[in-house]
């Protein structure tokens, strides 16, 4: 009687092993899921700020265009930036806007925008 005791204690030993060795595959899948997550997340982040930087050039660019054409105009005394406080307002063939205002005798600030990514530059001759 007493081996039988012996027995069924043992296999409650057995039983809380397994239950032990679940308990820790647990914890070690949810840590495998959090850097999964982490990695993730830090993945999403990167594209983001890479599709920024890829809209930034085109915006960049558009912002120069338009303060070559208020320059160009503020030179030749006529069209929107003749005059201080003349603004020149466009749209570019790749989407872009531009505005470009002239903002004393000799400084033009223009902006660029491109798939809301917005560049400014300022001109001073």
């Amino acid at each position: 009687m007493h081996h039988k005791i012996f027995n069924f204690q043992f296999s409650i030993f057995n039983c809380q092993r397994g239950a032990a060795a679940i308990l820790m595959s647990f914890f070690v899948m949810m840590i495998i899921f959090l850097i999964a997550l982490v990695v993730a997340s830090i993945m999403l982040f990167e594209i983001k700020m890479s599709r920024g930087i890829a809209n930034s050039i085109p915006a960049f660019y558009a912002a120069d265009a338009g303060a070559e054409q208020c320059l160009y105009e503020a030179r030749k005394t006529s069209g929107g930036c003749a005059n201080v406080g003349g603004t020149v307002n466009y749209s570019l063939s790749n989407g872009a806007a531009v505005s470009a205002t002239r903002i004393t005798n000799q400084q033009i600030q223009s902006s660029g925008i491109f798939s809301q990514t917005k560049r400014k530059i300022q001109v001073d001759w």
